[in-house]
């Protein structure tokens, strides 16, 4: 995560021009940025650092949602490790907890325009997305009386690839401009996992530490889609200050620079009818949604779409392993997950992953299995592996194989308590030589609090 740290890092920065403290776009140091052409007056306004919130450790905005009224108490958004309380524990969220948080409302110069206070953490988590969202003493109208800011809006649409963007940092009081250049399903780094990133283009947007919680703001808009969030230091693998890709097979990939934000139209999915934000409220996307900081209650399935009725949903892997097809039946349902059978040299995986409240009591993995096989003797040929990763570490869990095959499903149980407080990703893994097939059927997994 890109918070502040020694200055030794910005030296680089400062060695090839890139810094500005008056405020103009870095741009001109990338050459994947849109040209002058492009650059409309919204853009050039987008590039300034009004409205932004400078911290001690970060950077912060002054945002509103598209439904905010002028009499509702104004927000400042910055990243979830950007918290004053420190880091937060993979499966942590908070919600209305008191803040004395203060921080400075800039101008578009990067002047002071005054103090801004907050009394209450309206969410934060580390898991899923990487925000902190407070509650300021002053209404938005109030605000705009005493210093002449205007709140940016929070924009309540999925971002679209290709977009241009400005990312104001009000903490080194520069911005920097690029594009959008697609969205990581799962990104990683040590144990948290973020969920549907907006990657930048690359070179393009390459923040660095301090940069943490700027807006992302649409030049075509002026909306706020995204929050700034990390970035790869040193190009090491999902370590922290080293995020990494998770790809679909489970593997993962780096490159050094990259830099990463994280989604804010996720807060508009939440909120109640008086624009608090409400984690009950149907189709709430945000982390803790129908839960909050309650821990789940005792044998509350963490996974989505366990039973794989709903498809490839909440699933990440091999395209059809997870199939309603009557060759091999369900444990319950139709759906299920089928590896294996094609009689021919093949890998397949599907996998999830899942945040262990540190509040679990007996966290727990299950699951349903059935196998058979055309091969004989005692030689494992083909296998499969249940896997549990965590950071950059790979635990198996259990290995089946051609030998001891069973066609009646099967409970299997392992315990997860050493995952307490962490993100985790469940992988089924399946290698199948280049004859005679093996069957791997799992159904009805779960993981659980305890």
């Amino acid at each position: 995560m890109t918070t502040h740290r020694p200055l030794a890092r910005l030296a680089g920065v400062l060695a090839l021009g890139l810094l500005s403290t008056a405020g103009p776009s870095v741009a001109a140091a990338h050459a994947a940025d849109p040209t002058p052409g492009q650059r409309t007056v919204a853009a050039l306004a987008a590039a300034g650092l009004d409205s932004t919130i400078a911290l001690n450790n970060c950077s912060a905005s002054l945002v509103r949602f598209p439904t905010s009224q002028d009499s509702d108490r104004a927000m400042m958004l910055t990243n979830g490790h950007c918290y004053e309380g420190g880091f937060l524990s993979a499966g942590q969220v908070l919600t209305n907890k008191s803040s004395t948080r203060s921080g400075t409302l800039l101008d578009a110069s990067g002047s002071s325009r005054g103090t801004v206070k907050a009394d209450q953490v309206m969410y934060a988590t580390m898991t899923g997305t990487d925000v902190t969202l407070y509650r300021l003493t002053d209404t938005f109208a109030a605000i705009r009386t005493r210093t002449g800011a205007n709140a940016l809006t929070v924009s309540d649409q999925h971002p679209v690839d290709k977009t241009a963007m400005t990312i104001p940092s009000s903490y080194w009081k520069t911005t920097y401009s690029c594009s959008i250049n697609g969205f990581v399903p799962q990104l990683r780094e040590g144990e948290w996992t973020w969920k549907d990133s907006i990657r930048y283009n690359f070179p393009g947007c390459q923040t660095i530490h301090g940069t943490s919680g700027s807006p992302i703001v649409d030049n075509a808009t002026l909306k706020v889609i995204g929050i700034n969030n990390t970035g790869n230091d040193d190009g090491a693998m999902c370590t922290e200050n080293n995020p990494c890709e998770v790809n679909a097979d489970g593997t993962t990939t780096v490159q050094k620079g990259q830099s990463y934000g994280q989604q804010t139209y996720w807060f508009t999915t939440c909120l109640s009818s008086t624009r608090a934000i409400d984690l009950t409220v149907p189709g709430c996307l945000l982390t803790g949604a129908s839960g909050g900081t309650t821990p789940p209650p005792t044998g509350s399935n963490l996974l989505t779409n366990p039973g794989f009725e709903s498809g490839q949903t909440g699933w990440t892997g091999t395209s059809g392993a997870i199939t309603s097809s009557t060759s091999r039946p369900a444990h319950s349902g139709t759906w299920k997950l089928w590896l294996g059978g094609n009689g021919s040299t093949s890998t397949e995986n599907e996998s999830q992953t899942v945040s262990i409240p540190a509040t679990a009591s007996a966290p727990k993995l299950s699951y349903w299995i059935r196998t058979d096989t055309a091969e004989t003797g005692s030689t494992a040929y083909d296998t499969m592996k249940v896997q549990v990763v965590s950071g950059t570490t790979t635990s198996t869990l259990a290995t089946y194989s051609n030998v001891g095959t069973s066609s009646t499903y099967a409970q299997k149980t392992f315990d997860l308590s050493a995952y307490k407080g962490k993100s985790i990703t469940l992988k089924f893994l399946m290698n199948e030589d280049s004859s005679l097939q093996t069957s791997f059927v799992v159904d009805d997994t779960a993981v659980t609090a305890g």
